[in-house]
């Protein structure tokens, strides 16, 4: 690769991760912040809200699943220029994540007070969290198709149209989470109700701006109502059958996360905020990660689908390096730092202590989380194999991390650090079974060819 080629390989990866990571960024920061703001109002406002946040993170990553299948395709069809049959994609994930949200509605709706029982089943913590579950799973249906354009949009080149929607949705959702908690500019104050309505609104905002821009530019996405309904037959079955392993692959991976949380509140309230906390965190943290793994994602299944195997494979080897030095770096550094990212939270001497034990075991296994999100969910899935993805995904969780979880919190009853190690044990076995899928090559498969 001569100079001018490095060049311009760096720089399509850096205009693709940059703003991916910073609308990772973005969405993170909305959970951040509702759980900062709701603080103020005691520990059980923190647990509820947490609580209902692990129902939106399952149907949030369920979403991501269905739309990571619609990925797979978008980006090699993209590399093939097929404009016709990224907006078929596109449709048949519009319909799938509507129905998606649809259902989530539904059971937030009708049962929210079992929702949250599942995780405490202290009075107040359940009253708190059905009274704002039950508002905000109305932004479900917002949330679930600004996915669906989302990921089209990312896998065509066009990763600053998302970025911006949520930059504006987070600026939205602050403002009137200011009003509607505490009662300000003559509104009355909500409490944790509030912090739901200005969800609401900001989804609704972060939706509008990307249709107003894909319809008012007409972008490739901007299909009629017919062309996003009318799915040919013979597409349907190529498509479950990349889609389906991936969707699979993220409910059980958000089942088991929810599965941790829950190992967590059984414990005590105060874990259930220690968790709440060091989750949000890492979300943060993460973000960049997630956004080089796309990015990275995007770059593999495009020279994929313009049938360039072994060019697929050396931009992979050269991503990964990147992707291993800079995690190790943001590690070093946030172990040092982790103090101040707790600065925000007004919680007891006891909950702020764990939760820097956590954050330090958490910045060490954060360099292994960013090597597996990229095999997985970067390079394996756009690489056009996803089956082998999700295998090594779920077999490392429910096999490793899960049952050692349950024994570490459940039967043993170890401290809250023991049992968060026995959590991000599975992230080790993911590594070793990654590299060795990633060097065999048989990950690289046309679906569009």
């Amino acid at each position: 690769m001569g100079r001018n080629d490095g060049l311009k390989f760096y720089k399509n990866f850096f205009f693709l991760m940059i703003p991916m990571a910073l609308k990772e960024l973005v969405a993170a920061l909305v959970n951040l912040l509702d759980t900062v703001m709701l603080g103020e109002l005691g520990t059980d406002v923190i647990a509820a809200s947490g609580i209902a946040n692990q129902w939106y993170f399952l149907f949030a990553v369920m979403v991501f699943g269905t739309c990571g299948g619609a990925g797979v395709f978008a980006a090699q069809y993209w590399g093939a220029r097929n404009i016709p049959n990224v907006r078929k994609v596109l449709g048949i994930n519009v319909i799938l994540v509507t129905a998606l949200s649809v259902v989530f509605i539904l059971v937030s709706s009708l049962a929210p007070e079992w929702i949250i029982r599942i995780f405490r089943k202290d009075a107040a913590v359940v009253e708190l969290g059905a009274k704002y579950l039950r508002l905000v799973c109305i932004s479900y249906l917002f949330s679930g198709i600004t996915s669906a354009y989302d990921i089209s949009l990312c896998c065509s080149e066009k990763v600053n149209i998302p970025f911006i929607s949520r930059f504006v949705g987070l600026f939205v959702n602050a403002f009137l989470n200011w009003v509607f908690i505490y009662g300000k500019l003559g509104a009355p104050a909500m409490g944790i109700e509030g912090a739901a309505v200005a969800t609401i609104i900001a989804r609704g905002t972060e939706l509008g701006i990307i249709l107003a821009v894909v319809y008012g530019k007409k972008l490739v996405q901007a299909a009629k109502l017919s062309e996003l309904l009318t799915i040919p037959r013979d597409m349907i079955g190529g498509y479950l059958k990349a889609s389906l392993p991936v969707a699979l692959n993220e409910g059980a991976w958000a089942l088991g996360t929810v599965t941790y949380s829950w190992v967590f509140s059984q414990i005590s309230t105060e874990a259930m905020v220690v968790i709440t906390i060091v989750q949000n965190i890492e979300r943060l943290l993460l973000v960049f990660f997630h956004g080089g793994g796309n990015a990275a994602g995007i770059m593999v299944g495009k020279l994929v689908g313009a049938d360039e195997p072994k060019k697929a494979y050396e931009v992979s080897k050269k991503l990964c390096l990147m992707n291993t030095v800079f995690a190790f770096f943001i590690s070093v550094v946030f172990i040092f730092l982790r103090p101040l990212a707790l600065v925000p939270y007004n919680v007891e001497p006891v909950v702020y202590q764990s939760a820097l034990n956590l954050l330090f075991l958490m910045a060490l296994i954060m360099n292994v989380k960013a090597l597996t999100f990229f095999f997985i969910v970067g390079v394996f899935r756009n690489g056009g194999d996803p089956k082998h993805a999700a295998l090594i995904d779920i077999s490392s969780m429910w096999f490793v991390g899960v049952p050692l979880a349950l024994a570490a919190g459940l039967w043993l009853k170890l401290p809250l650090e023991v049992i968060y190690l026995a959590t991000m044990s599975e992230e080790l076995v993911k590594l070793a079974l990654s590299a060795y899928w990633f060097v065999s090559k048989r990950w690289i498969r046309n679906l569009v060819k």
